[in-house]
């Protein structure tokens, strides 16, 4: 689809579009401004992010080896982290007009899921030095039960379109049962709308209050003992269930949100959001040349 130099240009031109239209104005009323344009720094790190380099550090490297021509200000590696952690609101506001754009919050069927976002081993978080009183943020011991697996951090909501596009992303309470988190995670679901869930989120009485308030339908699988209930998902949409666990995978895989160093609330939302951003960049531009939204491997030719 893309070689590397054509994907780079094509994120700048998107980001640049959407980022003057939300803030003709900028984003910044007094200071220094940065070396970079905060256009030229989320562009570096969308195709960062996308290109799996795991750390910041490892972003800027490539980009000053590769591409110090195409940023001449990309000079200060920590002036350049400050400058991401600071845009966190900007990315949201980005990654949402993308999906107002694409019509995906309308999306008559909608997918919801958790992944666990770890922050410290689960040994040393008792002494760990990391989100101690964060006013933001306050991780908790939480249990993925698909890996049988207890860590200490958060967890990531998703809720996903039909095409896969990432629609709402909460960070959320590790602690809670995935049950007790499904007012968050379909906030803003447009009426009529059908959600999927897997079975974490079977919860009849639930499902039952969200079709007579709000006249939206949860539908999760039913467990083995169960008898029919009108919850019940089709098999006819598990396909689309399953989109959510292909974003999941990718989020992991490629955009590394299972191995993020952080150390306060704000620089955590601003990686987070930056990944989420960085994957809907991604179905963005996969849709607009008419590929499979989440045909990411084709997206790019990488050197």
């Amino acid at each position: 689809m893309f070689d590397e130099e054509l994907f780079i240009i094509a994120v700048y031109c998107l980001i640049d579009e959407i980022y003057h239209r939300l803030f003709p104005n900028g984003v910044r009323h007094h200071g220094f401004e940065p070396q970079l344009s905060d256009v030229e720094a989320l562009t570096i790190a969308i195709v960062g992010e996308y290109l799996g380099l795991a750390r910041d550090k490892a972003i800027f490297e490539y980009f000053f080896k590769h591409y110090r021509d195409w940023f001449p200000g990309l000079s200060d590696r920590t002036l350049l982290v400050r400058q991401w952690a600071n845009l966190w609101v900007v990315e949201q506001h980005i990654w949402q007009e993308l999906v107002r754009l694409s019509g995906a919050d309308q999306s008559t069927i909608q997918v919801i899921d958790t992944l666990p976002v770890p922050i410290c081993g689960l040994r040393r978080y008792r002494r760990r030095r990391i989100f101690c009183d964060d006013v933001l943020l306050e991780p908790e011991v939480g249990y993925c039960a698909s890996k049988d697996w207890y860590y200490f951090g958060f967890k990531g909501g998703l809720r996903i379109a039909s095409n896969g596009m990432i629609v709402h992303a909460p960070l959320l309470p590790a602690g809670s049962h995935d049950s007790q988190l499904t007012d968050i995670l379909i906030e803003g679901m447009p009426t009529h709308a059908i959600c999927l869930g897997d079975k974490g989120f079977l919860d009849t009485e639930t499902q039952t209050a969200l079709q007579q308030e709000y006249e939206l339908y949860l539908l999760t699988p039913l467990r083995s003992n169960m008898k029919p209930t009108p919850f019940a998902m089709p098999a006819a949409l598990n396909s689309i269930r399953q989109l959510v666990e292909t974003v999941g995978s990718q989020l992991v895989e490629r955009f590394k949100v299972q191995s993020l160093r952080v150390r306060k609330g704000w620089t955590l939302l601003a990686k987070w959001f930056r990944k989420i951003l960085a994957h809907t960049v991604c179905v963005w531009l996969n849709l607009q040349y008419g590929r499979p939204p989440l045909d990411f491997a084709g997206l790019v030719a990488v050197k």
